[in-house]
């Protein structure tokens, strides 16, 4: 995989989407056919949003009241909500996202897979039980995830070129330049806190669907959905959030982690709209 330049026009991300539009005609969400643009009337019912955070939503991973895990989530709160409510968020859930922002989200997204975070942490695991953990983890996103972005990036006519050529969005380039702070210089404590508050802000998005119930009818929104719930998803945050509770502590500098992440997070999703066709 290539690290998208940040030197390349955002004229360049225009043709791709405008050529996509031109090969299907689509301009709003995928349909429930699988062949992106095409529609059939057919969309997810209304998920509702989340509610706002309160100590202890996520005991049931082990985020309870007064644990280090449980203190990051609250003083994430505001930005976490944001995000996981967002218009992107939403609108995906619901089966209304539009192509062209899907397109752009995948692309940006793509890229993190260049970034060491996961390796580093591992090479810094105090243990080598914890070590496997995280292998194995790699190990999905190798086998799961990845496959995800090249079969729906193919889906929707984005080469290896095109996605080469697309610049980084501004929230994307600064994400990406905070995750290599992290994995540079960073302890332990900060690179599993900052695993933990990605991994685990995506399963709350996804929880969202869950809780009610609703099954996205696009494949591209209901494998993204899948990718980030279920037993092993959960298993995975749950194991995160341990750990956090036994390495990471309240007044380190891994504190100023969950609240950096949601707040990225929230801007990331939200430049998915803004480099965008027309907008």
């Amino acid at each position: 995989m290539t690290a998208l330049s940040s030197a390349h026009s955002n004229h360049v991300f225009e043709a791709v989407i405008a050529s996509h539009v031109a090969q299907t005609g689509a301009s709003g969400a995928s349909g429930v056919s699988g062949v992106p643009g095409e529609t059939s009337g057919s969309a997810a019912k209304h998920v509702p949003l989340a509610p706002a955070s309160t100590s202890g939503d996520y005991a049931f991973l082990g985020a309870t009241p007064g644990s280090v895990a449980d203190a990051f989530y609250m003083s994430a709160a505001e930005d976490w909500q944001a995000a996981i409510n967002s218009r992107f968020v939403n609108e995906l859930l619901d089966d209304t996202l539009p192509d062209n922002v899907l397109i752009s989200y995948l692309i940006q997204d793509f890229t993190f897979f260049t970034q060491p975070t996961l390796e580093r942490l591992t090479a810094q695991a105090p243990t080598q039980e914890i070590r496997d953990m995280l292998n194995r983890q790699a190990e999905f996103f190798a086998d799961q995830e990845k496959p995800y972005f090249l079969r729906f990036l193919e889906e929707y006519g984005v080469d290896e070129q095109q996605q080469a050529s697309v610049p980084q969005t501004p929230a994307n380039r600064e994400y990406c330049a905070y995750l290599d702070q992290i994995a540079a210089t960073g302890s332990f404590a900060q690179l599993l806190c900052l695993m933990c508050a990605m991994e685990w802000l995506y399963l709350a998005w996804a929880k969202r669907t869950v809780d009610a119930g609703v099954v996205q009818q696009v494949p591209a929104h209901r494998g993204w959905v899948e990718l980030h719930e279920g037993d092993l998803f959960r298993r995975w945050v749950g194991n995160l959030i341990e750990l956090v509770n036994r390495y990471a502590s309240v007044d380190g500098p891994e504190a100023a982690v969950f609240p950096e992440v949601a707040r990225l997070e929230r801007a990331f999703f939200e430049d998915s709209y803004a480099y965008g066709v027309g907008e």
